[in-house]
């Protein structure tokens, strides 16, 4: 007797699919094609993302705080509240230098773009780091000499507080009041420097470190006292021990 056995069909390890025509598509053909579209998607989406964020720009850094040393100048730590009043003492000059060297104007981008090799805000942090060198030496200058007991910008502070508490208290007394009721932190910050560059100029000239030739009298002597204080200091100022921290320097906003 004969027997006949049928084997069964196994099913394929992977499925099959047909085209529209018939013809039959690979499994990993496909899986291939989903990889690839996804790649595609993503890199679309990259694109897209990284054309946006051109347009918007980089976003500017967080300024920092006004107690953040912004550089340390002879030991004197200088804080980015005091160096700001001398970036804004320095915007007219960096327009007018921006104006007549390469014929640009206030704008939006003003600060930000670049002219022969830097940017107004670069050009303007650089003139406000020299002034606060200036002032710092004067500064030491003064301690030194016992004009100043604090050279610091606490010191300031509680000096400025304190003068204009007394100038109200005059006011309210109805006394006479010498210049504005209340001093600005600024004016009153070029208020003490002037007055203790006029203080030094005496002081040095007293204790002979500037001399003066005998036969200079009157306004010819005061002029020459006063140029060779400048020349003093200003070499003081070249040869200060300046350390920069550059990360809150570049940080500070200028605008």
């Amino acid at each position: 007797m004969t027997t006949s056995v049928r084997q069964a069909r196994r099913p394929s390890t992977a499925p099959q699919r047909r085209t529209a025509r018939g013809r039959t598509v690979p499994g990993w053909a496909v899986a291939v094609a989903g990889v690839l579209g996804a790649v595609v998607i993503t890199a679309v989406v990259l694109l897209t993302a990284g054309h946006r964020d051109a347009a918007a720009g980089t976003p500017a850094p967080l300024a920092p705080p006004p107690t953040a040393v912004v550089a340390e100048i002879n030991g004197q730590d200088i804080p980015v509240r005091e160096f700001t009043l001398y970036l804004a003492q320095e915007r007219a000059a960096t327009f007018a230098h921006f104006r007549q060297a390469y014929g640009v104007s206030d704008g939006p981008d003003f600060w930000t773009t670049p002219h022969g090799g830097t940017t107004p805000a670069a050009y303007a942090r650089k003139l406000a780091l020299a002034d606060v060198t200036r002032a710092a030496v004067v500064l030491g200058l003064a301690q030194r000499h016992g004009l100043i007991a604090d050279p610091g910008y606490d010191a300031f502070l509680t000096s400025w507080t304190a003068e204009n508490a007394r100038r109200r208290d005059a006011v309210a007394a109805h006394q006479v009041v010498y210049g504005p009721v209340q001093y600005t932190e600024a004016n009153y910050l070029n208020y003490v420097l002037h007055d203790l560059d006029a203080r030094l100029e005496t002081k040095l000239t007293r204790s002979g470190d500037i001399t003066v030739p005998d036969r200079l009298k009157g306004q010819d002597r005061q002029a020459y006292v006063h140029e060779r204080y400048r020349s003093m200091t200003a070499k003081l100022a070249r040869s200060a021990r300046t350390r920069v921290a550059r990360a809150v320097y570049d940080a500070v906003p200028v605008n």
